[in-house]
């Protein structure tokens, strides 16, 4: 006779435990990885992580990163802040990398973000090809070893940067470089095959307009408008109409006056061709502009557009120009700066573009000082032909903000009484106590149910049960498994969003506080209390708070509790 089960409570089917760590993999090339390049292809990077991910449990890679043509010798890229930035959010806890290389090349930093920047955030660091995982035990004997592999990652590049770098040179010194289509001047067309610049007619013919314009005394403020009143194709524009490149903010691209200025006063159209006004001394560090007597000048290196006697009349003009303006005097400094205090603040109430700021310069002895003044980018960028000025002066828009922060202060007073009375209401803390009480059963059940499988493996391996009977125990076991794991992921999701409600409502409480305190107002306070400073067309004010209404997230923290204590 068949032997009657004791297994007679139900449970849920194989459903794996949402995966401890949600992966990041970073990808990147450039030309320092010389002959490698097919090795350490994009595609083949993706394929190696793909295949270390595949069937483990505790990783999900949940999104790709790659810097394709970037240096490794710098961070200053942008799938790499992306993805720090994710990181910093939460959304990522792992990274995985083919090697050490592909995350950086330069020793020092690239070593800081191994041993103290991502330990210090709890992030994962897997090389594959290195064989190292910061989580492992033998983790600490692993890094003594990567150093080592940063160092010679950090030679390598230099030395393909030296290699790259004397190539172009060698180039330049004969004659033979030839930039990217990008950076041909306005004016010429690349012409690869005879290695040199052809002239492109439709450009040239406004190159002379130009010069003969600003022959006839003709301001670069007066000739932008001029060639954008005319519906003349700015270059920008002109690269993006023939699809060079992609960029919208091309698109509709106006002629400015330091675009004007640029080509008045450029060797190039007189078939100059010269190299290193601006040049990288090592790789990594930033690109700086370099002393006349160490350009390359190569005369007629292509053909001229502009005749030189024309050429050396307009730089007479600009140099005379210039000699008037060093007779003003240098300007007053700028007692009082708020520029950064507002960075990214400030947006047009018309346009919805950002508010620049610039400096309205006093001369020695003017009756007002020298001012910070803010105004539509647009209208700016433009020459004036769109949106319309916004200006303001940043003492009105700090005051602005100094009154809306003192009737935050008046609105603390109350809320924060309130924010006590709530922590301190029996419904609340009955509906805590519930959570955690459930939460704890919640975790004897799921303990429970493990001993019991585990206990049915034993008695199939012993012969106490059937397959089948192991297999249709199992499943129900499963189900019942899966069910109370979505209870605790749903319990720990509403604590979760109850705890970051009244963290919000304390954190807003905290930095009003400060500023009642000390009534000092600084980068963080904005950020964390302003969202946006709308300026309108009338020069009126519009300060949109983060904390609209500040006991907004009080009411959400207490109807979560509310609705929790029913629930429970």
């Amino acid at each position: 006779m068949a032997r009657k089960s004791r297994y007679t409570d139900p449970v849920q089917a194989d459903v794996p435990e949402q995966a401890a760590y949600q992966a990041a993999q970073y990808g990147r090339l450039s030309v320092e990885d010389g002959d490698d390049i097919e090795r350490n292809s994009i595609g083949n990077q993706r394929k190696i992580a793909a295949h270390y991910a595949m069937g483990r449990d505790d990783i999900v890679i949940v999104e790709h990163y790659f810097d394709n043509g970037y240096s490794g010798m710098n961070y200053d890229r942008p799938d790499f802040q992306r993805m720090m930035e994710d990181v910093e959010r939460g959304k990522i806890n792992c990274i995985i990398v083919k090697d050490i290389s592909r995350f950086g090349r330069e020793f020092v930093s690239t070593s800081e973000y191994v041993e103290r920047i991502l330990p210090n955030m709890g992030v994962r660091l897997i090389c594959i090809n290195d064989g190292y995982d910061s989580i492992r035990e033998e983790a600490d004997t692993d890094l003594l070893m990567l150093p080592l592999k940063m160092v010679m990652n950090d030679s390598y590049a230099r030395d393909i940067s030296r290699k790259i770098r004397s190539g172009i040179s060698a180039k330049m010194n004969s004659g033979e470089f030839l930039p990217a289509a990008g950076s041909i001047p306005y004016g010429y067309l690349r012409n690869v095959k005879e290695n040199t610049y052809d002239i492109d007619s439709e450009a040239a013919d406004v190159v002379k307009r130009i010069f003969t314009m600003r022959a006839d005394g003709r301001a670069f403020n007066e000739i932008a408008r001029t060639l954008n009143a005319d519906g003349v194709p700015s270059p920008g524009r002109l690269r993006y109409e023939r699809g060079l490149t992609k960029s919208e903010k091309y698109r509709d691209a106006l002629w400015l006056p330091k675009t004007i200025r640029k080509i008045a006063t450029d060797r190039v159209y007189l078939g100059y061709r010269i190299h290193g006004k601006i040049k990288r001394d090592k790789i990594g560090r930033n690109k700086t502009q370099r002393p006349e007597e160490s350009w390359q000048i190569i005369e007629n290196a292509h053909p001229a557009i502009v005749e030189r006697e024309l050429f050396e009349k307009i730089q007479r003009i600009n140099q005379e120009e210039l000699a008037k303006r060093e007779r003003y005097g240098a300007c007053n400094e700028v007692t009082v700066d708020h520029r950064s205090l507002f960075r990214g603040k400030v947006v047009c109430g018309e346009c919805g573009h950002l508010l620049t700021a610039a400096k309205g310069c006093a001369r020695p002895g003017a009756k007002s000082g020298s001012r910070v003044f803010f105004d539509c980018s647009t209208y700016k960028k433009s020459n004036h032909t769109q949106c319309s000025s916004h200006y303001i002066r940043q003492e009105t828009l700090f005051h602005a903000i100094q009154h809306t922060l003192d009737q935050q202060v008046r609105i603390a007073v109350d809320f924060g009484k309130m924010l006590a009375d709530v922590q301190k209401m029996p419904t609340i803390k009955a509906a805590k106590s519930a959570q955690t009480k459930k939460q704890v059963s919640l975790r004897v059940k799921r303990q429970n149910i493990e001993n019991k499988l585990e206990q049915l493996l034993h008695d199939l391996t012993t012969g106490l049960i059937t397959r089948d009977e192991y297999e249709y125990i199992k499943r129900r076991y499963n189900e019942q498994y899966a069910q109370i794991q979505s209870e605790e992921i749903a319990l720990r999701e509403t604590m979760k969003v109850a705890e970051m409600q009244l963290r919000s409502a304390e954190q807003w409480l905290a930095e009003v506080k400060r500023y009642q305190k000390i009534p000092v107002i600084d980068r963080p306070m904005i950020d964390l209390l302003i969202r946006e400073i709308k300026v309108f067309q009338d020069r009126s004010v519009k300060i949109e708070l983060n904390y609209a209404d500040p006991c907004q997230p009080l009411y959400a923290y207490m109807d979560l509790y509310t609705e929790e204590r029913h629930a429970v």
